[in-house]
């Protein structure tokens, strides 16, 4: 079997869709370690029980990750994050250099800037290592959704460094069928590959929070920041004007007293806001739900991503109200699993909300068999798996 280096800015005890698969690639008997910084996502402080040294091994089950420095307090300062990336890049293509030779593959798992594949390419450079990234986040539509200035050089420079990245792999993956056409105009030559997130298996437990079912429940979970665009819901929200509804904020984020002074300030009537719940409890709140509710604000880059929280809904097998454009609305729309509503145009909105309530009682049956079968053709973790190893295989 081939030993697997992976370099990605996220792995265990940080959360992410990485520590499933490297848990996989070892049960099907490959040598895997990791090249990455000292945990600290997502409040950029470094985790109990870590130093910020300057590299140090450490063991998780049978996996080696090799561990650097970082800069903290990226997720408050675009100085720090841009510093960060530059301290990810220095210090990991040093510690690259001095193990890569002792692997037959490279991946990148790349969920954040695509500057994480700068110690993979050395590796690729110094030692002719077979190399794959598998891209989750895509460059250069993030970089300018920061506010950098679409103007040149920068666009020159972003371009040309975007070309280096992938014309140095051997393999490029794609989280979402939208990023593929965005990476073929640096690539044209390159074959890419769409493998989509899956759901992490999980011992699901019964959630103390119980929804009031004498209603109908419209339903958000996860994370509640600008990007997930739950102001102008709310304010579709409070037109629809629903007696017999009640609208479930499940989560917290930079964005909850925002909403909080909204909703008090415009007195909006039947939304009730619960805080953060553990993973394994979510899918019994959903189970509780009639309707789940999918925002985002409209944005070049994330229009293009496939969000992730639509594979949970899937699992519901519940009808989806999508307040979004771009990737999102496309599977909502195209495997009829619900309605989907301007994410800007507040009316539009409103009118989503109200006809959702007709929409899920007529389609209920339909939806949960299109869910499962969405789940077991599309975000199968299996096939996906299979699909990563074929190419490392290769």
């Amino acid at each position: 079997m081939k030993s697997i280096l992976i370099v990605t800015e996220v792995f265990y005890p940080e959360n992410g869709l990485i520590n499933d698969f490297v848990k996989e690639l070892q049960e099907r008997g490959y040598k895997v370690d990791v090249l990455t910084q000292y945990p600290s996502y997502p409040e950029s402080v470094i985790f109990p029980g870590y130093k910020n040294e300057y590299y140090s091994i450490e063991r998780w089950g049978e996996v080696t990750i090799h561990r650097f420095k970082l800069v903290e307090g990226y997720k408050n300062s675009i100085i720090k994050k841009i510093l960060n990336y530059w301290t990810f890049v220095k210090v990991g293509k040093k510690i690259a250099r001095k193990i890569g030779n002792e692997y037959d593959h490279i991946l990148v798992y790349q969920t954040g800037p695509l500057t994480v594949g700068l110690p993979a390419v050395e590796i690729k450079k110094k030692f002719r290592k077979a190399l794959t990234i598998w891209t989750f986040d895509i460059w250069p539509d993030t970089v300018y959704a920061y506010g950098f200035p679409k103007i040149f050089p920068l666009t020159y420079c972003l371009d040309r460094f975007i070309k280096k990245i992938y014309s140095s792999c051997d393999n490029i993956l794609v989280s979402s069928e939208g990023f593929i056409k965005s990476i073929q105009k640096y690539v044209p030559d390159k074959e890419i590959l769409y493998s989509p997130n899956w759901m992490i298996k999980e011992e699901q437990e019964v959630c103390p929070l119980r929804l009031d079912r004498g209603k109908f429940n419209f339903t958000f979970t996860g994370n509640i920041s600008v990007s997930q665009n739950l102001e102008n819901v709310l304010l579709g929200w409070e037109l629809a004007d629903l007696d017999n509804a009640i609208l479930n904020i499940v989560g917290d984020g930079s964005s909850l007293q925002t909403l909080k002074q909204i909703i008090e300030e415009r007195k909006i009537k039947n939304v009730k806001l619960f805080g953060r719940y553990p993973s394994n409890q979510i899918a019994d709140i959903l189970s509780q739900s009639d309707t789940l509710v999918l925002s985002l604000i409209p944005n070049h880059g994330i229009d293009k991503t496939e969000p992730f929280k639509i594979q949970s809904y899937l699992q519901s097998g519940k009808p989806i109200l999508g307040v979004i454009a771009g990737a999102g609305r496309c599977i909502i729309l195209d495997n009829q699993l619900g309605l989907c509503s301007s994410p800007t145009d507040i009316t539009d909105i409103a009118e989503k909300f109200r006809n959702s309530l007709p929409y899920a009682l007529e389609n209920y049956s339909r939806i949960a068999l299109s869910s499962k079968r969405l789940i077991k053709e599309r975000f199968n973790r299996e096939l996906i798996i299979d699909r990563v190893i074929s190419i490392i295989e290769k």
